[in-house]
């Protein structure tokens, strides 16, 4: 056996989690939208949260601490592991995107904003409510649900109790986890390139694909290399919350 896990659970759990983790941003979104700050559309919100983090939170915690075979470090350890891993990170996408720009800029392409990461603007700008969901979906909430998806369970442990997956195998894997992940980022400006196809739509979504390939390829190679969960996910929210406090201080 040569995956954590067999292939039509993966199958059967990656499309169960999106349904519960894009049902549950709709139902927090909702009263955000219209700026609900009744006390039935607060504790609709914080019940959505704390269900969307106890589900994907506690799974995480259970595959972590009970499936999978890791060396254990002590907490100072642990802790210079992450540092090291938001550092090294940051300062990847922080320079690949660099790169980026500058290829655009020699071809004289302006890059759009991607429409996930405008309509992200719009919320922010909408009124209170609507910006503590945005933040705490952003920083906190959409990390552990993304990173759980798609680095936990689709590339799974580097050892379980039970098998040790090939490298190769988690090489494909790690492809797959690179890949989808920017297609949930991307998948309204896709539609939007299929329902109306234009060379604008097409480098639109180009331009945005390669910022969010840039982001997952870095969590996908923190995740492949040493197998944790808790590497990837301190990247994943470092970089959301910069980019959120960014948003709010321009």
């Amino acid at each position: 056996m040569t995956n954590w896990k067999r292939w039509y659970k993966v199958v059967f759990l990656f499309i169960l989690f999106h349904i519960i983790y894009f049902g549950g941003q709709f139902l927090v979104e909702l009263p955000a939208a219209h700026g609900d700050t009744s006390w039935q559309g607060i504790l609709q919100v914080v019940a959505v949260f704390t269900m969307l983090l106890l589900f994907f939170g506690g799974y995480a915690w259970y595959i972590e601490h009970h499936v999978k075979v890791a060396p254990h470090y002590s907490f100072t350890t642990h802790v210079g592991h992450l540092i090291s891993s938001v550092t090294t990170g940051l300062l990847i996408i922080v320079v690949l995107n660099m790169i980026l720009q500058l290829v655009l800029q020699i071809l004289h392409i302006v890059p759009e904003t991607a429409k996930n990461q405008a309509g992200i603007n719009q919320m922010l700008e909408l009124n209170a409510m609507s910006k503590f969901v945005t933040l705490t979906l952003a920083v906190v909430v959409a990390p552990i649900c993304e990173e759980t998806m798609y680095r936990l369970l689709l590339i799974g442990p580097i050892e379980t109790r039970r098998v040790k997956p090939t490298q190769k195998h988690r090489k494909k894997l790690a492809v797959l986890s690179w890949a989808f992940f920017i297609l949930s980022h991307m998948s309204q400006q896709l539609y939007g390139a299929f329902v109306a196809p234009s060379w604008n739509a097409l480098v639109a979504v180009i331009t945005a694909s390669a910022t969010y390939g840039i982001l997952s390829f870095v969590i996908v190679r923190e995740y492949y290399l040493h197998g944790s969960l808790a590497r990837s996910l301190a990247i994943h929210m470092t970089w959301n919350a910069l980019a959120a406090g960014t948003l709010l201080f321009t």
